[in-house]
């Protein structure tokens, strides 16, 4: 079974339209530092998972923002939730990692085929670009900014991400002029 799975791995295409690589002039992953006692407050000494009330304060004050948080939830040790931004819909994930926070916005499958391609291949996709997607990344970026207890944020392509090549960091999550 599990050459069957390395064998699908190998040969099969990405669904439609989405890639690994971010968008130009976007930039979808963001790492930042803050181990303030209060986002691991709650935290279970033996779960993988911490920072759940970091992850709840970040999706409460995209609610403010206007973005419609759903589908709160766990994947692979780290908290996800769906952004719905107008019509569009991006997947936002927060993981703890070498103690440093990475919040990464992802493409969302929507049919059944693209959700078990997903679970199959494991891999992460950056969503297309669109004034919706640099909405959402700006009002993460403002609400980041925006917690002292938050710092040194930078922002990285999700490519170089992926190939944990981290010296593509950048201030904003979008080059300007905006979209």
């Amino acid at each position: 079974m599990a050459a069957v799975v390395v064998a699908f791995r190998l040969i099969v295409r990405p669904p439609r339209g989405v890639s690994s690589q971010d968008p130009p002039g976007v930039r979808t992953v963001a790492v930042f530092s803050g181990d303030d006692a209060e986002w691991f407050a709650g935290d279970r000494p033996d779960s993988p998972l911490v920072g759940v009330r970091l992850f709840h304060a970040l999706c409460d004050g995209l609610a403010r923002a206007g973005i419609r948080v759903e589908n709160r939830g766990t994947v692979e040790n780290a908290q996800c939730a769906e952004c719905a931004v107008d019509d569009s819909r991006f997947c936002l994930v927060l993981e703890w990692i070498d103690r440093r926070w990475m919040a990464s916005v992802e493409w969302t499958a929507r049919k059944a085929a693209e959700r078990r391609h997903l679970a199959m291949t494991g891999h992460v996709f950056s969503p297309p670009d669109s004034p919706a997607l640099r909405r959402l990344l700006e009002c993460i970026d403002r609400w980041l900014h925006s917690q002292p207890k938050l710092h040194d944020v930078g922002w990285h392509r999700k490519e170089c991400w992926l190939e944990e090549d981290l010296s593509d960091a950048h201030a904003a999550p979008v080059d300007r002029p905006a979209f």
